[in-house]
């Protein structure tokens, strides 16, 4: 499997494209278009997907950094480069940032105005596209190699 991996690297970056798609730009903004879904509900369930969410990415992300470094690619991959400080972006200061303020939501706590939240979501389109770039490079590798 680990051999097959290093050869479809894309593989990981589709899978993980289709899940930021899926949920950063459909169920996201799509719950909050429920008639039985407040504000309070919407952001909780947005709290717990968005923080597995990170958690599924950090994973993909040390995925392909490993199948990268072992292909020695790392030093030329200036978009896995862009793919970890997103990440760690997202992780270390904008998510705990939400996070908090979703809890203050749900607790009916007034909540100050913020740009973060914007911030995230370029941050996620800037993603996708290294995300389709990345795997549209790593297809064309491979069908050279075939």
């Amino acid at each position: 499997m680990w051999d097959f991996l290093k050869v479809h690297k894309y593989i990981i970056t589709l899978i993980w494209v289709g899940m930021v798609l899926a949920i950063s730009f459909m169920e996201a903004p799509l719950k909050f278009q429920s008639e039985l879904v407040d504000t309070r509900v919407g952001v909780s369930i947005g709290r717990i997907i968005f923080t597995m969410l990170n958690r599924v990415e950090v994973i993909f992300l040390v995925i392909y950094t490993i199948l990268t470094l072992v292909s020695g690619n790392f030093k030329r991959s200036y978009l896995l480069h862009m793919l970890i400080a997103i990440i760690v972006i997202q992780t270390f200061i904008l998510l705990p940032f939400l996070d908090d303020r979703a809890i203050q939501i749900v607790a009916h706590q007034p909540v100050e105005d913020s740009i973060l939240h914007i911030n995230y979501v370029l941050l996620e389109i800037i993603k996708v596209i290294v995300l389709l770039w990345v795997s549209i490079y790593e297809i064309k590798k491979q069908a050279k190699r075939s």
